[in-house]
């Protein structure tokens, strides 16, 4: 349920060209399936960049669904026979889950996982799976079956063959952590890229906010606006970033948990700037799946997210509380719609 590079949707503009190469550290890596781009200002710079890699890596060996050793591949491997004791970081990451789950009225389950096997994005091969394969799936999607109990730190799913996936929260989890190694060691100024997945600390070294680019769903050299941003994360998820086609037909890779199809919302992509880097990565899946309203109405409700919405009409609708941090591109071909309390 994550993103790949090519998929990534949000770039960053380091037109911040003015800064020579030596006034930042900078580690890049490939791991949780996307390229990592970190930098950092200051003093202790590289020692913390350091310490963000390997708490990546400590992170993937822990959520991944494909190390053997990992914990999540345990809790899959032992469906419906026992529960299984987990790290804090997993507990705590599975109960944020199941709080979004709650939150989003199910647009966002990683109980999902037997769906999106089924179609082939956890795997090499992708497929359109039969409408029957697909109702078979769906009866293993139920987070009420998904069991947490936090005294014995234990995760215990219920039905056989069930399986959960962290792809749509965990980068999100992974930049907040490095957030927070960096924040510890000083640094005043950094940029946290995870596969398209950005978080910022700071201000750039320059004094000037930091750019993100928000790109154009449907013309992938273009993007539509950039987001002047400090002490934030923007994620976007979109239908063009992982999709396969079949018989002249697209498929892309967020799934709506109700049907167990690709979303059909006409959204094409979700930008959410929050805080939370978990929580703007649970929110930029979960408005893709529940549609431009519902999505408007969680804004309404939560408070503490901007987004923007770009539709399959054209239309881009920008939340209220973030119009004035957002600079539309001057050939923008989209029509622009405010979304207000």
């Amino acid at each position: 349920m994550k993103k790949y590079i090519l998929a990534i949707i949000i770039c960053i503009l380091c037109c911040a060209c003015q800064m020579q190469k030596n006034d930042m550290a900078e580690i890049q890596m490939f791991a949780m399936d996307t390229f990592i781009d970190l930098k950092a200002e200051g003093e202790n710079g590289e020692k913390a960049l350091l310490e963000a890699e390997k708490e990546i890596n400590r992170l993937e060996r822990l959520f991944s669904t494909t190390i053997e050793q990992s914990e999540i591949f345990a809790v899959n491997q032992y469906a419906s026979k026992q529960p299984i004791t987990v790290s804090k970081d997993t507990f705590d990451l599975i109960e944020k889950a199941k709080k979004y789950y709650s939150i989003t009225e199910g647009a966002f389950d990683i109980t999902i996982a037997p769906v999106l096997k089924a179609w082939g994005f956890t795997e090499e091969v992708k497929r359109v799976p039969s409408d029957e394969e697909i109702q078979q799936k769906l009866q293993l999607v139920d987070d009420s079956k998904l069991h947490i109990d936090k005294q014995n730190s234990t995760i215990y799913l219920e039905k056989e063959n069930m399986s959960i996936d962290l792809g749509g929260i965990a980068k999100g989890y992974a930049s907040d952590k490095v957030n927070e190694i960096l924040k510890k060691n000083g640094v005043s100024s950094a940029v946290i890229s995870l596969g398209g997945n950005v978080s910022v600390i700071g201000k750039r070294p320059d004094g000037t906010k930091w750019h993100i680019a928000v790109q154009d769903p449907i013309n992938s050299e273009k993007y539509v606006g950039i987001l002047n941003v400090e002490n934030t994360s923007v994620i976007t998820s979109g239908v063009y970033q992982r999709f396969f086609e079949q018989d002249g037909k697209k498929y892309h890779h967020i799934i709506d948990t109700k049907t167990g199809k690709p979303a059909q919302t006409g959204l094409l992509s979700v930008t959410i700037v929050c805080d939370d880097g978990a929580m703007a990565d649970v929110l930029s899946t979960s408005v893709m799946v529940a549609g431009l309203q519902k999505g408007s109405e969680l804004w309404r409700k939560l408070g503490n997210f901007g987004m923007i919405v770009i539709t399959d009409s054209n239309e881009m609708y920008i939340s209220e509380d973030i119009a004035d941090i957002f600079e539309p591109s001057d050939d923008l071909e989209y029509t622009v719609h405010t979304i207000q309390k």
